[in-house]
């Protein structure tokens, strides 16, 4: 049993419905609040894949640590990689994940965690690097692991995307292609929101296809709040230090996604 990253005595919420036997990937997950979602999984006793891109070494690292700091078991945690920055690398990914052995295959929560602010240039698919690492290549990596969600009426497979409020700050979903093949400025911009604006459209839209199938499968999008965490590595210092004073610990921003992926009232 693991022990909770949080405090399971405050009055807020805090996660503690156990999730043993339940199989999550969580994208992004060796910092920022994509970490501390997978660690409090591990907490509740669920099998965690630990996808992302920033190598081996760095995700073994984040495994050891989840692993000291809940005492979950060793064999709880995983890591695949998955670079959203290439759809190939999506599609790889859905392909590793139907040659593993077919008990492991169920998948029973997909955390779409992984995000950027902002960066300079293109994808090697020709696309913005925000918009594609936010939205296309997370719809990509949904729709392509749905086959594999398993859940029932009592206990439906959840879905995840995170999300953010700054979809209300845009002029609406881009649907000019030459706008979505032309490089970001590398900063905070409207490209965040309407990356954000595509993600709540898809999230809805899918819900309504799962109700009407039905499948056993809820999809929901949430927005975690402002976060201290490596997400505005691309703004300035001095920006950085006063988010980070006014900014809550990437702990607290992850129970949103917790309670998404785990409350039967959800």
């Amino acid at each position: 049993m693991g022990i909770s990253p949080v405090d399971t005595h405050a009055k807020e919420w805090v996660p503690r419905r156990r999730q043993d036997g339940r199989r999550f990937v969580v994208t992004g997950a060796n910092r920022g609040i994509g970490y501390a979602t997978a660690a409090g999984l591990a907490a509740l006793g669920a099998q965690v894949v630990l996808a992302g891109h920033e190598g081996s070494d760095a995700f073994q690292a984040a495994i050891e640590r989840i692993e000291l700091e809940t005492g979950c078991a060793r064999d709880q945690l995983a890591f695949m990689p998955l670079d959203l920055r290439s759809l190939d690398s999506v599609r790889q990914f859905a392909r590793a994940w139907a040659q593993r052995p077919r008990d492991e295959q169920q998948l029973h929560g997909l955390i779409n965690n992984a995000g950027i602010a902002g960066a300079p240039g293109t994808s090697a698919d020709g696309f913005e690097l925000c918009f594609q690492i936010n939205y296309l290549s997370m719809f990509l990596l949904t729709r392509l692991l749905l086959r594999f969600m398993s859940g029932s009426a009592a206990e439906p497979a959840r879905i995840v995307c995170v999300s953010s409020s700054a979809h209300l700050f845009t002029l609406g979903i881009p649907t000019d292609e030459p706008y979505l093949r032309r490089p970001g400025g590398g900063f905070f911009s409207l490209r965040y929101g309407e990356s954000k604006l595509c993600v709540n459209a898809f999230v809805r839209e899918l819900a309504r296809r799962l109700r009407a199938e039905p499948l056993p499968v809820e999809v929901v999008a949430v927005h975690p709040g402002s976060t201290a965490s490596g997400f505005w590595h691309s703004f300035p210092p001095w920006a950085q230090r006063c988010i980070a004073r006014v900014a809550q610990d990437p702990s607290r921003a992850a129970r949103t996604s917790l309670f998404a992926a785990t409350e039967p009232r959800v």
